[in-house]
This record gives structure tokens, sequence and C-alpha cells, in this order.
């Protein structure tokens, strides 16, 4: 089983970074048909072939994400995009 794990700082409000990672879920949903629920903090992600969840801490999020048979090989791609929504929904800080 392959995984995935990417992690984010930020400095946004707790709720800012909640309607960033809304964001985030509504792109998995549309484009892999995922499932996702809120559970406190952490925004759970399942589909036949990945499990996962998206933690909002005070100042990062945090992606873990297992993925089924199906789509490991596809694990680099599956993780370029992901990267790509983070990039968009959490810049880095331009503070150094």
């Amino acid at each position: 089983m392959s995984r995935i794990y990417l992690r984010r700082e930020h400095e946004l409000t707790p709720q800012a970074a909640r309607k960033k990672v809304d964001h985030i879920a509504e792109v998995l949903v549309k484009r892999f048909d995922a499932a996702c629920d809120w559970h406190g903090d952490v925004l759970s992600i399942s589909h036949p072939n990945v499990n996962g969840q998206v933690v909002v801490g005070t100042d990062e999020v945090v992606v873990e994400a297992k993925l089924g048979f199906m789509l490991a090989m596809f694990r680099d791609r599956i993780d370029e995009e992901i990267v790509r929504i983070l990039d968009k929904e959490f810049p880095e800080s331009k503070q150094a």
C-alpha cells in the first residue's frame, strides 16, 4: 500500500484554514469521486481505493492518505495534484 504525507504551515485563523480545506474537499469530490466528512478539525476522505485525512491545526495542515493497489501506480501523479492544490490554497509564508 502506498502512502502520501504532505504538510503545510499557515498563518490563518482556524475558520479561514478550514474554509480552504473545504475547497480542497470540493476538488477531491469532483475529481476523484471521494466522500469527505468533517470530524472536529479532521476531514476524513474515503474512496474505494483511498483512505485519508486532512488535519487542520492552528498553524499547519497535514494531508495523509493510503492508496489502494489500483491507485498506487499513480501515486506520483496524485501527489503532484494534491501539492498543486495545497500550493494554491496554502501558499508558503512570505516571512523569513
